[in-house]
C-alpha cells in the first residue's frame, strides 16, 4: 500500500519548514511528499524545495479545496494524507493516521490536535483568543489539517468540491459524502496546530475567520439539507438560533441569559490570564458581535451555496 502526503501551500514561509521537519523526522511511513502552492508570494515554495517533494504549481490562488484536489490527481498512492503548513506532527503520528488502512473497509482515518499552555503563550494577543477555547484540550475531528483517505473512494465521491468550497466547509462536505462508502476512523494521530505567528493577526482577523466560518456552514445545510438531524442543525447555529430567541417573547430573557453567558463562559481562559491586558475586558462585547457576524454570513452562505471568502 502507497501513501502519498499533500501539503496544500499558500503564504506559509513562517511555518513550512517546521511542519516538513516534523514530518520527515517520523518513521518513513509514506512513499512521496506532494506540495500543491495555492499562487504564494513569499518565500515559502523556495523553503519547501529543500526538502525531497514533488511540487505543483498554481497559476493563481485557487482555494483549499482545488490544492487538494491537484494533489490527489498526481498522488501515485493508494491512500493519500492532507497535511496543512502549519501543522507539528506529534510522535509516530503517521504510523497512527495509516494504520486503519489494513481493514479494506476504512475510506477516512482522521487526528487529534492538542494545544499546550507553553505554545499557546507565545501568541499575539488576538491569536490567543482565537484558540483561547482549545487550550491545553485533546480535540478529535476531520478537519483536513492531517486526515487520510482511501484514494480510489474520493474519486468515486467526485473529490472535493472546490466549486462551491474555497477555504473552508470542504472536509464537512467530503465527510458527508463519504459516510455510506465505509468506516471512518478517529485515530490517536496527534498534532500541534501552530497556525501562523502573525503580530499582526488581529480583531478584522476574528471576524474574517468568524465569517469565513460561518458561510461555510450555511453552504453545507443549503448543499446537504439535515445532514445531521436536529441536535447538529442546534450545535451549528446555535448563535443564530439564540439571536432569534431574543426576538420571541416566551423565551426572550432566556435567550439573553445564554447569551450574557456564552460571552464571558466561551473566553474564561483570557479573563483567567490574560487580566492585565484590558483588551481582555473587550472581549463579551467581541464574542456578542460574532453573534451578528455568523449571522450574517450563514445566511450568505446557505443562500448562495457557496463559500466564497
Amino acid at each position: 500500500m502507497k501513501i502519498s502526503v499533500i501539503i496544500p501551500l499558500y503564504n506559509g514561509e513562517q511555518t513550512i519548514k517546521k511542519t516538513l521537519d516534523s514530518l520527515f523526522s517520523q518513521k518513513k511511513f509514506f512513499d512521496e511528499v506532494i506540495i500543491v502552492d495555492d499562487g504564494s508570494s513569499d518565500e515559502s515554495l523556495e523553503i519547501a524545495k529543500n526538502f525531497e517533494v514533488k511540487v505543483i504549481e498554481h497559476n493563481k490562488n485557487k482555494g483549499l479545496a482545488a490544492s487538494y484536489n491537484s494533489g490527489i490527481r498526481k498522488a501515485m498512492g493508494e491512500v493519500v494524507v492532507f497535511l496543512h503548513q502549519d501543522v507539528i506532527l506529534y510522535t509516530e503520528a503517521m504510523e497512527k493516521i495509516i494504520e486503519p488502512f489494513d481493514n479494506s473497509q476504512v475510506v477516512c482515518a482522521y487526528h487529534y490536535v492538542f494545544q499546550p499552555f507553553e505554545i499557546w503563550e507565545k501568541y499575539s494577543f488576538w491569536q490567543k483568543y482565537f484558540f483561547c477555547r482549545w487550550v491545553n484540550k485533546k480535540v478529535y475531528g476531520m478537519n483536513g489539517k492531517f486526515d487520510a483517505f482511501s484514494k480510489r473512494v474520493l474519486f468515486e465521491a467526485g473529490l472535493f468540491d472546490e466549486e462551491r468550497f474555497k477555504s473552508a466547509g470542504e472536509d464537512g462536505d467530503i465527510m458527508i459524502r463519504l459516510k455510506d462508502k465505509g468506516e471512518i476512523v478517529k485515530t490517536e494521530a496527534g498534532i500541534l496546530h501552530l497556525h501562523q505567528f502573525e503580530k499582526n493577526f488581529g480583531f478584522k482577523d476574528i471576524l474574517y475567520k468568524q465569517a469565513q466560518l460561518s458561510e461555510a456552514q450555511g453552504a453545507l445545510y443549503g448543499k446537504h439539507g439535515m445532514f445531521d438531524g436536529v441536535t447538529g442543525l442546534l450545535k451549528a447555529f446555535f448563535r443564530e438560533i439564540l439571536l432569534i430567541g431574543t426576538l420571541i417573547p416566551a423565551i426572550q430573557i432566556f435567550s439573553w441569559i445564554i447569551i450574557v453567558f456564552y460571552c464571558f463562559f466561551v473566553s474564561r481562559a483570557m479573563l483567567y490570564r490574560e487580566y492585565k491586558d484590558q483588551r481582555t475586558y473587550l472581549l463579551p462585547l467581541v464574542n456578542f458581535i460574532l453573534f451578528f457576524v455568523s449571522f450574517i454570513y450563514s445566511i450568505k452562505g446557505f443562500l448562495l451555496g457557496k463559500q466564497k471568502i
